[in-house]
């Protein structure tokens, strides 16, 4: 059955987000995502379905497709819940995204476009000697990041670490963060398992929060800022560690919004 769905295309720093504004039972989020992402003309990496945009029965509410955590697509939704309440200039709006076990605050502007959203806090984080290499991992619940230096960002690279990370930990989702020190450039690279998707993003918001949040760590006390370079944007970071734990971190940036478009989709009940 064709269906015509209502959406809305965010660029957070180059990883662009489609939004859905029709709500559709979880079982259909994969059809559905995997037919926006292969549309080319929207350009997108992932699929965000949109449960309550003006918080009408509580929060503002989404759910990303395999019901990961994304802080790219949590801001941009802020952003688009802010906007859908006819808020003016400054303001922080709460929100309720998948993958995150509390409500989180984010700093919009709605003339501007730019947004600061507080992250989760990682679960663990800890040191683990993958390959011969060392690596830090940073684990969300939701997503697991594992950050690497130095080492190129390739498809056969990235598949040896997921396959290791998902057979020992089995995460919902995965990332592997290339950092190159050189450059001082990261390569985000993310597997969500539920639609089975690799995609080397443009820039990734979790996985720039892992690695602040690594590196921040390893310079000790203290508030860090790092501005982390990836292949389609930037995006600006905080880490504040306090008796040697990432207590507070910060993405922040301008996010681009469509107005709502609509695409076509087939549907198999």
């Amino acid at each position: 059955m064709k269906r015509k769905v209502s959406i809305t295309v965010a660029d957070p720093a180059g990883n662009i987000t489609i939004f859905v504004h029709d709500r559709f039972d979880r079982k259909h989020y994969p059809e559905v995502a995997n037919q926006l992402l292969d549309m080319e003309e929207l350009k997108g990496e992932q699929v965000a379905y949109i449960i309550d945009l003006e918080g009408k029965e509580g929060l503002p509410k989404m759910e990303m497709c395999g019901l990961e955590f994304c802080g790219n697509a949590s801001r941009s939704f802020a952003l688009m819940a802010a906007k859908a309440q006819g808020r003016k200039g400054n303001s922080v709006i709460t929100v309720d995204v998948s993958g995150s076990d509390e409500p989180l605050d984010v700093e919009v502007n709605t003339d501007t476009n730019y947004t600061k959203i507080k992250m989760p806090k990682a679960l663990r984080v800890f040191d683990e000697e993958i390959f011969g290499i060392p690596t830090q991992i940073a684990d969300y619940g939701g997503i697991m990041h594992v950050v690497i230096k130095n080492i190129e960002a390739t498809e056969e690279t990235f598949n040896k670490y997921k396959d290791y990370i998902n057979e020992k930990y089995n995460p919902p989702a995965m990332g592997v963060m290339f950092w190159d020190e050189k450059t001082e450039t990261l390569a985000p690279v993310v597997y969500v398992k539920d639609v089975d998707t690799t995609y080397f993003e443009g820039s990734c918001g979790s996985g720039s929060t892992a690695t602040a949040t690594c590196f921040g760590l390893l310079k000790g006390e203290g508030e860090h800022h790092l501005s982390i370079p990836q292949p389609a944007g930037t995006i600006d970071t905080t880490c504040i560690v306090r008796n040697g734990v990432a207590e507070e971190v910060y993405i922040e940036g301008p996010v681009g919004l469509t107005d709502i478009i609509e695409a076509e989709v087939e549907i198999v009940e």
